[in-house]
């Protein structure tokens, strides 16, 4: 397995397991105080990445082929839409219409600085043990990574005393180019975007200067495909909190937005990062994977049963993913329960074939500097927030 990527069968996730961390689960109160405790946190979590390099793919997997159609019509019949669209022809072009902000943002994504300032990272992932509290006053020990990523996953061990730490502090202070609109020919057909080379990547693409603005550019984005027509959901730049309780563990993991009812109810996550995945990418998905079990653990037993599907809108500077998560109720159990039954052979020992996984089908990326990408992504995005309009409204996430 590339060392880069997580696992994405169970078998090259046992593989990963270390010594210490065998036979063991979420629940275990000797979790904080594994050697590399985001690792063996996230092994824990027992969360499996499959990646699609054909974005298109999505079809297969959501199983929304008809919702996809009734967006695509309904966008065609917007005339903002057209006229968003025709835009890309010209690099700098800020359409009239609904989609004038919308455009502005993504062209701001664009834009580069030499030097990025860290505190413009924060998203904070906090972790706690209970039997930590019993013994430090109940203070709280925070997750967090180091503030460079060079080459190596960051060392997170658990120390006696009060550690911040962030998934997001990810600095990149070289002399870089500014990066180049990679808007299509206007009549190109849709292309997915062609791997390149990490080093010249890395020189088209340095961070954008602020998540804030990755931020905006995607909530806006959503908001200008949805914003016209009649629905009781809405995405929201509202970062949500999620915490993750086990027997003797939890942790909290806070989003960058969602589509959510008019309770705040989610339905769909969304997390942004001012760099393009490629470049973090281990980070970046450990993170997402624990904010999708949160979210799954915040729920009552009733929504966790009826929303075994839950997706996660991503935008990593320019680029905009998809990703389908996917579970069963043997991994509710395993949530659910410090010792699940489906863990065991008829001795009582852990049996490997029947262990359960989350499984996160990871979609993308499309390029919202690119006409054709724009075309694509559009009526996915507004189908996902249709079904999940119809499925509120017909009583999936009654809490």
């Amino acid at each position: 397995m590339d060392s880069q990527h997580l696992p994405q069968t169970s078998d090259e996730w046992s593989n990963l397991i270390p010594e210490n961390v065998k036979g063991k689960t979420i629940h275990d109160a000797d979790l904080a105080s594994a050697s590399k405790f985001a690792m063996d946190q996230f092994l824990l979590l027992r969360v499996l990445w499959k990646q699609y390099e054909d974005p298109r793919r999505i079809h297969d997997v959501l199983d929304m082929k008809g919702w996809v159609e009734r967006a695509s019509a309904m966008l065609n019949r917007y005339q903002s839409w057209s006229t968003y669209c025709d835009s890309f022809e010209s690099e700098r072009n800020i359409p009239e219409g609904t989609f004038a902000i919308a455009r502005h943002y993504q062209l701001e994504v664009a834009k580069t600085e030499n030097k990025v300032d860290p505190l413009a990272f924060y998203t904070p992932i906090a972790r706690r043990t209970r039997n930590s509290y019993a013994q430090r006053g109940r203070n709280d020990l925070h997750l967090v990574t180091p503030i460079k990523v060079k080459v190596n996953f960051p060392d997170l061990s658990i120390r006696p005393k009060r550690m911040e730490a962030n998934f997001d502090d990810i600095e990149d202070d070289e002399d870089e180019e500014d990066s180049k609109n990679d808007g299509d020919d206007p009549l190109t057909p849709f292309k997915p975007t062609s791997p390149m080379p990490q080093e010249l990547a890395n020189i088209l693409y340095p961070p954008t200067k602020d998540e804030q603005i990755v931020n905006t550019a995607l909530v806006v984005f959503l908001n200008a495909l949805t914003i016209y027509f009649p629905l009781s959901m809405h995405w929201t730049l509202h970062r949500k909190s999620f915490t993750a309780a086990f027997e003797n563990a939890e942790f909290q993991a806070r989003t960058d937005g969602y589509l959510g009812d008019s309770q705040g109810n989610p339905s769909v996550l969304i997390e942004v990062k001012p760099v393009r995945r490629s470049r973090k990418l281990q980070v970046i998905q450990m993170q997402e994977s624990a904010q999708m079990v949160a979210w799954i653990k915040c729920d009552d037993e009733k929504a966790q049963k009826a929303h075994k599907m839950r997706l996660h809108i991503s935008q990593d500077r320019h680029e905009v993913f998809v990703t389908v998560a996917k579970y069963d109720k043997k991994y509710l159990e395993y949530l659910n329960n410090p010792r699940p039954s489906s863990d065991e052979d008829e001795d009582g020992d852990e049996n490997k074939e029947n262990l359960s996984f989350l499984t996160m089908h990871q979609f993308g990326p499309w390029n919202t500097l690119d006409r054709s990408h724009i075309r694509e992504l559009g009526p996915i995005l507004l189908a996902i927030t249709l079904k999940a309009d119809a499925d509120s409204k017909a009583g999936w996430l009654d809490r």
